[in-house]
């Protein structure tokens, strides 16, 4: 069985990024600012007994470099696919690692067999301003009063509270806490520098034609679930799961639940 870690540089940056596993390649996205590729810690094992499953950490997050100027996670993402040699890949994206999923299925449509969208985001929705201002107060509090401080006003805040797993799921919740605390590269570089696909996948997401499972959490954020919605409702074939009592990480969670819904899907 492969079990490979290392760094691949591409696009002039090193995106850190591990193989496990043998079979149809399974890629898993994880999501941002606070995250990185260890959000899948608990999918990887369990997976990889049936198919070849890539992690990878985004530019700017985890193990990967920073940026120093304008980039785009897609074509990152598309030029790691690229130098694996990878091909009829099935996507499961979290967070803004959905978003990058959906973003990549509507641009490559045929490098992607089947798309695995958990708690998305989308490219292009148009967030309230509240969505916009507290994520850019949390940055504004980086520059100024350092990383440690911000991630510590993210935590507390309770706008943020869908983020983490209840205190009742401690080992879960802890988990989640650690991977955002270790998440202080989001404040060494502008965000801004970002590219978006254009048009809008908000606008395209019908041309979506692949096999689509959507897994969302019934206590996510409330404007994930409007996401959600709107993804259903544009892409009606898609097959929707609702894990209970779970909020933004049902991986972390509940995590053999939600790798046999996958794997049940992935089967049929």
């Amino acid at each position: 069985m492969s079990d490979i870690k290392g760094y691949l540089k591409i696009n002039n940056t090193r995106l850190y990024y591990s193989i496990k596993g043998e079979g149809d390649p399974l890629v898993l996205i994880h999501g941002g600012p606070f995250c990185n590729h260890r959000i899948w810690d608990y999918q990887i094992d369990s997976l990889s007994s049936k198919y070849k499953v890539i992690c990878f950490d985004k530019r700017g997050h985890g193990k990967s470099d920073l940026p120093i100027d304008a980039f785009s996670h897609l074509e990152d993402f598309k030029s790691l696919m690229d130098a694996l040699e990878l091909r009829e890949i099935t996507i499961i994206g979290s967070s803004a690692g959905g978003a990058l999923a959906t973003d990549f299925a509507l641009q490559y449509p045929k490098m992607v067999k089947n798309l695995v969208l958990v708690c998305p985001s989308l490219t292009g929705y148009p967030y309230p301003p509240n969505f916009i201002s507290e994520m850019v107060n949390i940055y504004i509090t980086g520059q100024s009063e350092g990383p440690e401080v911000a991630i510590l006003k993210f935590i507390s805040n309770p706008f943020y509270e869908y983020f983490f797993p209840s205190l009742n799921r401690a080992d879960a919740r802890a988990k989640v806490i650690k991977i955002v605390k270790e998440s202080t590269k989001i404040f060494r570089w502008n965000p801004m520098w970002e590219t978006e696909l254009k048009p809008s996948p908000y606008e395209r997401l019908a041309e979506i034609q692949i096999p689509v499972l959507f897994i969302s959490a019934d206590k996510d954020s409330e404007i994930i679930l409007k996401i959600g919605e709107y993804i259903r409702e544009k892409i009606k074939h898609s097959k929707e799961v609702t894990m209970k009592d779970c909020s933004h990480f049902p991986n972390v969670e509940k995590p053999e639940e939600f790798n046999q819904i996958v794997l049940d899907f992935l089967k049929q």
